[in-house]
């Protein structure tokens, strides 16, 4: 079934919908959340058969290529952790998003001047 075309106009509301929906930019994150379990070494220890202590969190950023860097993440930080990198992942989404309409806008040479 072919797509019906979109109006200039409708292309250009959704644009707006979307930009609309972008997270607050100050509270962006990149990088995942890393929950690990460790085992202590202790003879006798639960954690040998229990597959370790924890959960303990790291947030593990990528710097450059070859070179990432683990923070280890409080419990009370992991929330607002998550969140951050949420924001980011619908960031990323979204942008992905207003970059295909702009792409259609440009196509039809309906590309709005910046200003």
């Amino acid at each position: 079934m072919a797509q019906r075309k979109r109006s200039t106009a409708s292309l250009k509301r959704r644009r707006e919908r979307l930009a609309q929906r972008l997270p607050d930019l100050e509270r962006v994150l990149r990088g995942s959340l890393v929950q690990r379990f460790r085992k202590c070494g202790k003879p006798g220890c639960h954690c040998v058969e229990d597959g370790g202590h924890g959960p303990t969190y790291y947030l593990s950023l990528t710097l450059a290529p070859g070179k990432t860097r683990s923070y280890y993440v409080f419990e009370e930080q992991r929330r607002r952790i998550a969140r951050y990198l949420d924001n980011n992942r619908k960031l990323r989404e979204l942008v992905e998003d207003i970059v295909s309409v702009n792409r259609e806008l440009l196509e039809r040479g309906e590309l709005d001047d910046p200003t």
